[in-house]
Formats: C-alpha cells, sequence, structure tokens
C-alpha cells in the first residue's frame, strides 16, 4: 500500500492529560508514515511542558490567547500544506486511537481521487466494551433544516452511498486531502467553535468531492454532556452558529423565513432557561440571536449584560413572540381566547 506523509493536528486547551492519553494511542498506531503538531491555546494547566517533555517529536505551537477550534486548527493545516504533507487528520484531544484506524483512513483515501475526507466510526469512550456509536455521519434535511446524526452504522453507509450530497462529517477525527484545503480553504474562523466541521463538509461537497465513514476505522471519544450541564460559552455558541451555517448554505429565497423560524426557537431556548433561572445561559442565548443576526464571530464574552427589561419583554410570553414571528396568527388569537377566558372564570 502507497504510504502518503499525514500530519496529525491535535488541538489542546487545558485538557493536558486527555492529550497525554491521546497521544500515547495515537503513537501505538500501525501505520507510522505521520507527524504530530499539537496547537495550545493559551492552556495554563502546564499542557505545553508536559507535552515537550513526553514527546519530543511532536512541534507544538504556542498561541498566547484561545483562538478556538477554528484558528488554531487553521494554523496546523497551513503547516500541512506548507511542509508538503499529503493528509492531514484533524484530531479531537479527547480520543483514544484504535491502532489500525489512521491506516484504514489512508488507504480509504488512496482508494478513491473523489473522497475528499474520510472519518472513523467514533465509539463512546466510557463504554469501549458495549462499542457503543456516538457518530457514523449525518445527513442534512435541506427542506426543513436540520440534522439527522446516525447512530447505526447501515443507516450511515446507505445514506453515504445514495445521498452523498447531504452526508456529512463531524472533525473530531477527520482526514482530509490537503490539497482540497489549499484550494478551499480551511475552517471559517467566524464561528470559533461548533458547526464549522459540517460547514466545511458542505463546502467539500459543492466542490465535486464526497465524505464517507470507514466502517472498520474505531476512534474511541469521550462522551458528549448533558446539553443541560454544558457552560454558557456553548450554549452560546451552538446557537449562534446554527444561524451562521444554514445562513451560509441556504438559497437566499429561504433565508428570511428560516431567520424569522431561527428567532422564534431561540427564544423559546432562552425562555426554557429563564424558567429555571439560568440567568447566564438566558444572557448567552439572547446575545447569541443578536450576534447571530449582526453576523458577529468570534468567542463568548462572559462579562456582557443584557438590559434588565429585555428579558421580561421577550420571555414572560415566549410563544407570542414565537407565534407572531413564524405567522402563526390562528394560534395567536386562539392563546389569546383562552387567556381571556381564563381571566374570567377567576372573577367569577
Amino acid at each position: 500500500m502507497r504510504k502518503p506523509n499525514v500530519l496529525v493536528s491535535v488541538l489542546n486547551w487545558n485538557g493536558k492529560d486527555k492529550t497525554v492519553e491521546c497521544l500515547r494511542s495515537l503513537f501505538n498506531s500501525n501505520y507510522q508514515n505521520f507527524s504530530v503538531v499539537v496547537i495550545d491555546n493559551a492552556s495554563h494547566d502546564n499542557s505545553s511542558e508536559t507535552i515537550t517533555r513526553l514527546f519530543p517529536q511532536v512541534k507544538l505551537i504556542q498561541n498566547f490567547k484561545n483562538l478556538g477550534f477554528t484558528t488554531a486548527q487553521n494554523q496546523g493545516i497551513n503547516f500541512a500544506i506548507d511542509n508538503g504533507y499529503e493528509y492531514i487528520w484533524i484530531l479531537n484531544n479527547d480520543t483514544i486511537i484504535d491502532p489500525k484506524a489512521l491506516g484504514l483512513l489512508v488507504a480509504e483515501m488512496n482508494s478513491d481521487s473523489a473522497v475528499g475526507s474520510v472519518s472513523p466510526v467514533l465509539i463512546e469512550s466510557e463504554f469501549p466494551e458495549t462499542r457503543q456509536i456516538q457518530f457514523c455521519g449525518c445527513a442534512i434535511n435541506w427542506k426543513f433544516q436540520y440534522f439527522e446524526k446516525f447512530k447505526q452504522l447501515h443507516d450511515a453507509l446507505v445514506s453515504q452511498e445514495k445521498s452523498p450530497e447531504s452526508f456529512c462529517l463531524w472533525g473530531t477525527a477527520l482526514l482530509v486531502r490537503t490539497s482540497i484545503l489549499k484550494q478551499l480553504g480551511g475552517f471559517q474562523e467566524k464561528f470559533f467553535a461548533y458547526f464549522e466541521d459540517v460547514d466545511f463538509s458542505v463546502r467539500l461537497i459543492r466542490a465535486g468531492f464526497r465524505s464517507k465513514i470507514v466502517p472498520e476505522a474505531i476512534v474511541f471519544h469521550a462522551g458528549a454532556d448533558d446539553p443541560a450541564k454544558r457552560p454558557p460559552y456553548y450554549v452560546y455558541l451552538n446557537t449562534r452558529n446554527k444561524y451562521f451555517f444554514w445562513m451560509n448554505h441556504l438559497p437566499r429565497r429561504q433565508r428570511f423565513r428560516f431567520t424569522r423560524n431561527y428567532v422564534a426557537g431561540a427564544l423559546l431556548l432562552a425562555s426554557s432557561w429563564h424558567a429555571i433561572s439560568d440567568s447566564q445561559k438566558e444572557t448567552a442565548t439572547l446575545f447569541a440571536i443578536w450576534d447571530a443576526l449582526l453576523g458577529r464571530g468570534g468567542m463568548w464574552k462572559e462579562d456582557r449584560k443584557v438590559p434588565n427589561w429585555l428579558p421580561s419583554l421577550l420571555l414572560s410570553h415566549p410563544y407570542i413572540w414565537a407565534n407572531l414571528l413564524r405567522g402563526n396568527f390562528y394560534l395567536l388569537i386562539r392563546q389569546a381566547l383562552q387567556y381571556l377566558f381564563s381571566r374570567s372564570n377567576q372573577q367569577i
């Protein structure tokens, strides 16, 4: 088998122990024609010193502030292009690599020049013995604007074969041709983190390439927390970037309607945080809506404050605003009549 040179790009942000475990598993790979760059996003847990001491063969790029996933991984992408690597493996630091994974991914790319990116099957690392699938691809529903994330390998393989134009991959363990990255550019940096991988998948597809899951390749990945337990910056980025993604790729004629539905749904999300008195996530969601509509990228700034009157105005009766935005005037009238009827009953 041809063994092209691969750059493995690992991003670290205060994840020293996970990164060390990831690198140890990576260096046990059967496929050996690879180099590693670790990009450190201004960690304060002595990550850089530990990684340099334990893995002197690794190139370390040290950033002096948190540049996010997109800008930091673009540093790895540029390093791969500038140094003539044929493939780059964009790898999360909270992964454990099966020894055969990288070789299988490279073999798939070698076998078909129309394939622009490949991913292993991601297995929940908390339950390695059960081989519980965390991710094996997703399909974009363009008509109703949602993602169908596959948990059954058979469904994913059918989708990537029959509907390659809508089959997308996560960036958790994504092997990409550097020639394509040179052509398309890397991740869109305004995302900062989240949605940048499916955005890249769509750009790759529209350039005439395909993305594929390699079913025999396995990588173990830490499970996602309950969304309710995620920090405010996740709520902000995920809510805002959803809008960025769809506005990047929807036809112009669909964007106004999508915007109305997006704001309606995001207000309902903010109201759910308001209802449980989670003011941080409520604030994060409201600013996500605002920044999305303004096209403002970058990271979440925790010191931002919403005027006191705004949550009372928008979130006391969120379904009124949601139905107004969605044009559900029949529901508005019905809700108003129900409200008046309940008030009249209370007065009797």
